[in-house]
């Protein structure tokens, strides 16, 4: 998939700043900001190839196209798979420790503008406050969903364990 075409899918999101509680995502929404979204991760600033082949290295294929609001972490595509799978990952002392987020790029965007449409926010959330989704079946039906669009249930497990840690923290 060509750059134009990867923003052009990323543009089907309602919105490309999306929160849910202290998290948050920012997707990328222009072709400078895929590529420049690529800096420090697949390329240094002067477009040099900062990718390898060992495990723990950042590959080729990957394409970040968002990135967490708290931590940075990065969100990508894997472009030599099919359907674009999404995938999170942290720089780990062996490298990049990678977790699937969503088994296709599609089901990643549905995921987001759930998220979207059932938290409403226009930033993360230190506190809960009258807004915040507390109902065990709500959240559990929601994780369900989201599980189910993305084709993966971990990533979305840890995601709502997270978010339950938070509402205890109040």
């Amino acid at each position: 998939m060509i750059e134009k075409e990867l923003v052009s899918v990323l543009n089907k999101l309602s919105n490309q700043a999306i929160f849910f509680g202290p998290q948050g995502f920012m997707i990328v929404d222009t072709p400078a900001g895929l590529e420049e979204a690529q800096y420090g991760f697949g390329k240094d600033e002067a477009g040099n190839d900062l990718s390898g082949s060992n495990t723990g290295d950042w590959q080729a294929s990957w394409l970040i196209i968002a990135r967490d609001t708290e931590l940075g972490d990065p969100y990508f595509i894997d472009a030599s798979q099919a359907e674009y799978p999404v995938y999170t990952a942290f720089l780990g002392e062996s490298g990049w420790e990678v977790e699937l987020v969503a088994t296709s790029l599609l089901g990643f965007i549905h995921c987001m503008n759930l998220l979207h449409s059932n938290g409403e926010q226009a930033e993360a959330q230190f506190v809960p406050d009258d807004n915040t989704i507390v109902d065990e079946a709500v959240l559990a039906s929601l994780q369900k969903e989201l599980s189910e669009c993305a084709g993966n249930q971990s990533f979305w497990k840890m995601f709502f364990n997270c978010y339950q840690d938070w509402l205890l923290e109040d």
